[in-house]
């Protein structure tokens, strides 16, 4: 039941960011939804679960953005990990971690894209603070209303 769960998020994600995107372009600037499911199975099933949907949701969002195919799997993944690990060590089920979670990702996720783009010799534009700080915001709040939503459905 939780990969039905998984592939149905992860489906909605990948309209809704489309739909976002063509329709409300400068709302779709400040929120990631792959990374919102992604930071939820870390916070929500171990660090493997949470890895699977991290390649998972980076391959669509690869696949939508028509990026170099495996940059954000392999973001996603990380963050998955990560997401994963200190889920499990450290008790975020409240909405203020919660929240400090998904901001610290969204930081993460640029941060991670800069080293892989060194790695493989391309070019990256770090956004600008301002940008990833609402980004951030858009992300958290966004987040935890995804949260509080999926704590509500059976």
């Amino acid at each position: 039941m939780r990969i039905v769960r998984g592939v149905v998020a992860l489906a909605a994600a990948a309209l809704a960011q489309a739909f976002l995107s063509r329709y409300a372009p400068s709302l779709a600037r400040y929120c990631d939804l792959f990374l919102i499911i992604v930071v939820y199975f870390g916070l929500t099933s171990p660090p493997a679960g949470a890895m699977l949907m991290g390649i998972g949701a980076g391959l669509v969002e690869d696949s939508l953005l028509g990026s170099v195919l495996g940059m954000n799997g392999f973001k996603k993944t990380l963050i998955g990990y990560l997401v994963g690990s200190f889920g499990s060590l450290f008790m975020l089920n409240q909405p203020i971690p919660r929240f400090g979670i998904l901001f610290a990702a969204t930081v993460f996720d640029p941060v991670a894209e800069l080293g892989l783009s060194l790695a493989m010799g391309r070019s990256f534009v770090f956004p600008p603070t301002l940008e990833l700080l609402q980004r951030g915001l858009g992300n958290g709040v966004l987040g935890l209303l995804f949260f509080w939503s999926a704590a509500r459905l059976p």
